[in-house]
């Protein structure tokens, strides 16, 4: 099997990882497989071709690839395009399987509650954006999503595709994201709540309400601290970011956060030496970094949404979006409940080995390919 895979859009975040995940499996399996990364993907290799389309402006960039990427595609010949990241060929001169990680185009409470503070300008790109991913979808041989939650969104706007959509749940390294050898760290081990937040920026991420949750526990005489995996700078980026900016400016000023980029390979370490990982997302496809705290063996607070309770299960507690008094309530019921602490950290590896391992990733790709390609012959 030859696949194509289109993950020109990886750059930062989880995509990242996710393609340089991808490409390690399909190097083991020995799936024949050629990367169409970024100029920016942060990796080189025979594997990789390096494409600079993802700098083009979004009209361009759409014109480029149905016009210059379809005729790479079409003297590639795969057996598979894979279009990882929303937007794929309409046409394709090959199966084409599309992978929709989107979430707050389709997701109500997204566009309820995060949407309204970006303005007309951002309504518009949402429009756009949304209809291409549509068509994108309508032009693909199957669709994929990474949960049910973002499958039922997407249906939202266009039910017609439910005959085409598989929902093939992400995984994470298991063997690598494990509960620490021997016993873990001590709850408050040093004095301190250590809580700890891993995710890149973007508004619907609430960062500002984990500065806040440890601003309100030190107040209350609970010594706290807060870990963000984001740069302060990050929040400049987004349109309705200046409000996270403020509450994590002040917090590291006052000694409660401790900020910045951490390398993938760093992560283990990072869940197993943190007390509590707290999700406060609202709006989610996945949510790898639960994944990782799960396998880890880290106890979980995360926003009640229906993804996070589609990922976690019975194996974190949830706090109301948005909402401090919640997500304190949730944090204090963990500080005083070690036997909670511990059935949280059990039914969390448990899940992840049982639904979200990485193989299981693979093989369901996999097996999906084979089905397409299958179905094409006849």
């Amino acid at each position: 099997m030859k696949v194509l895979v289109n993950a020109i859009s990886a750059r930062m975040g989880g995509i990242v990882t996710y393609t340089r995940n991808l490409q390690t499996s399909f190097s083991e399996r020995e799936v024949d497989a050629e990367f169409a990364v970024s100029a920016r993907f942060p990796q080189d290799g025979p594997a990789f071709s390096h494409l600079a389309a993802s700098d083009l402006r979004p009209a361009a960039r759409l014109v480029w690839e149905q016009l210059f990427w379809r005729r790479i595609v079409a003297r590639r010949k795969p057996d598979i395009l894979f279009s990882s990241a929303n937007f794929g060929l309409f046409n394709a001169p090959v199966p084409q399987v599309l992978l929709v990680r989107e979430g707050g185009l389709f997701d109500p409470f997204y566009l309820a509650n995060v949407a309204p503070q970006q303005g007309v300008k951002q309504a518009l790109q949402r429009s756009i954006r949304r209809r291409v991913i549509i068509a994108s979808a309508r032009h693909a041989d199957r669709v994929l999503t990474p949960s049910q939650s973002t499958a039922n969104s997407l249906l939202l706007w266009a039910p017609d595709l439910e005959s085409k959509i598989t929902v093939t749940p992400y995984g994470t390294r298991a063997e690598q994201f494990r509960p620490a050898e021997g016993s873990r760290r001590v709850w408050r081990a040093d004095g301190i709540l250590k809580l700890l937040y891993v995710s890149v920026y973007y508004p619907h991420k609430q960062p500002g309400l984990v500065c806040r949750a440890a601003e309100a526990l030190q107040d209350s005489g609970v010594a706290a601290r807060a870990t963000i995996t984001m740069e302060l700078t990050e929040t400049k980026d987004f349109k309705g970011g200046a409000h996270d900016g403020k509450l994590m400016a002040r917090a590291h000023a006052n000694g409660l956060l401790d900020c910045g980029r951490k390398s993938y390979d760093s992560l283990p370490d990072l869940y197993r030496n943190h007390d509590v990982f707290v999700f406060p997302s609202i709006s989610e496809t996945f949510g790898h970094p639960m994944a990782e705290a799960l396998s880890s063996g880290i106890p979980c607070v995360v926003a009640d949404t229906p993804v996070n309770r589609e990922i976690c299960g019975d194996a974190a507690l949830y706090f109301e979006p948005l909402s401090l008094a919640s997500l304190l309530g949730c944090l204090r019921q963990l500080d005083t409940e070690p036997g909670l602490r511990d059935t949280l950290v059990e039914r969390g590896r448990d899940r992840v080995l049982q639904f979200f391992t990485w193989p299981q990733h693979v093989d369901r790709l996999l097996a999906v390919f084979d089905d397409i390609m299958r179905i094409r012959k006849g």
